[in-house]
């Protein structure tokens, strides 16, 4: 009777062992679904173009996780290891439901200042024409033409960022109007006059 308890606690042992075991080795399978469902919820509110590098860190950390799993699929039931792939997992969720509730702010903050920047936009170019007229006495003739071909890119730009916005296109619009930015800081930088330093 003694040999019949004893070996049924041994049974009763080796199967919590392998069970402890095979507890440390289950997939994180909701854990993964989890993550992507939110990292799909981001990319709903438009996360992936307003928080583009943010959104771009979750795939990423979510590619690396997916690595890992197959990893450790491949490897001995009783040596995988999961915890720290489930810690990574988690931690996605947590940061692409933070992300989910930023983006539409982020888009309402670059909505605004696009809104803003193309009412100022005219004003700018027709500032940078008339000082371009200013200078044509004081200039070289090839150095005005290049402004005044830079001026026309401004204008197309300015004219493109517009169109964009009113098809909802706001980070396009953006763009367009750095570009402005980038050509209307082209001609000033040239017709600002130099420093006594530089005229010596």
């Amino acid at each position: 009777m003694h040999f019949f308890n004893s070996r049924t606690n041994l049974i009763i042992a080796g199967t919590c062992f392998v069970y402890l075991f095979s507890g440390c080795s289950k997939e994180p399978t909701t854990e993964l679904n989890a993550a992507k469902a939110a990292i799909k919820a981001a990319q709903d509110v438009e996360a992936d173009k307003y928080m583009a590098k943010n959104f771009q860190n979750l795939n990423n950390a979510l590619a690396k996780a997916e690595e890992e799993i197959a990893v450790q699929k491949k490897s001995f039931f009783l040596t995988r290891k999961y915890k720290r792939i489930t810690e990574m997992l988690k931690k996605t969720e947590e940061l692409a439901t933070e992300i989910t509730k930023e983006a539409p702010k982020k888009k309402e903050e670059i909505l605004t200042q696009v809104k803003e920047n193309l009412g100022l936009v005219k004003g700018m170019l027709r500032e940078t024409a008339d000082d371009i007229k200013k200078s044509a006495r004081k200039q070289d003739k090839a150095v005005i033409e290049e402004l005044k071909g830079y001026l026309s890119e401004a204008d197309s730009a300015a004219a493109l960022a517009n169109a964009n916005f009113k098809a909802g296109e706001v980070l396009k619009a953006s763009e367009n109007l750095e570009t402005v930015q980038m050509l209307i800081n082209k001609i000033t930088g040239t017709l600002k006059p130099k420093s006594e330093e530089e005229q010596m």
